[in-house]
């Protein structure tokens, strides 16, 4: 589970701090998957990696909430409750987006459908492209797959679809919980589209 201290909640929750760093010897949460936040909410992490101290940037510390490299030392001391050799070790990078603290398809972002549910699904993404004169459904997601999290006027370039279109379908896309969108207006896929794209991947 991730958990921030609440004094960092509110700038999570208003996407200012988009990256965290911990002192951890193992990726102990998984790129995609969306996690419980104690008095949070849920965050859904887009990417983890190691990453050398030493080698942290300026902006990365901003973006994990500190305004100078000192603050994010200290910090980061204080939860490894121990020294720290910033020059030689290494720390786990997450970067991640705000979800919200209740959502009531949780469970359908995660992906925990059962097989008719998710052959609901799939019949109504086809149906989507059948009834459109372009299909744009598995182009849409295999593409915020890839490269986001995306905001809207990338998508609008990206797919070649006039603003208003877009922005329809996007509306679609979220109402069957296959993507999400944090406080920046920025849209990443869930779970349960990663599941969605390896069937009709298949196809």
């Amino acid at each position: 589970m991730l958990s921030f201290k609440p004094k960092y909640h509110e700038e999570i929750k208003t996407g200012t701090i988009t990256v965290s760093f911990r002192d951890w010897k193992t990726l102990n949460v998984q790129k995609n998957k969306i996690y419980k936040s104690s008095n949070l909410g849920l965050l859904r992490v887009l990417d983890v990696s190691f990453k050398m101290l030493a080698d942290i940037q300026p902006t990365e510390i901003k973006r994990s909430g500190f305004k100078s490299l000192q603050d994010f030392k200290d910090s980061y001391e204080e939860s490894a409750r121990r020294a720290v050799d910033f020059h030689t070790e290494s720390a786990v990078k997450i970067e991640f987006e705000y979800l919200g603290e209740d959502i009531e398809n949780k469970k359908m972002l995660m992906g925990r459908v059962t097989p008719m549910e998710l052959f609901e699904i799939r019949q109504k993404l086809l149906t989507l492209d059948e009834k459109s004169a372009s299909p744009w459904v598995v182009k849409t997601l295999m593409l915020i797959e890839k490269k986001g999290p995306l905001k809207i006027e990338e998508l609008e370039k990206s797919i070649r679809m006039t603003p208003d279109a877009v922005k329809m379908n996007i509306r679609k896309l979220k109402e069957l919980s296959l993507i999400s969108c944090n406080s920046k207006r920025c849209y990443s896929i869930t779970p349960l589209s990663l599941k969605i794209l390896g069937i009709l991947k298949k196809k």
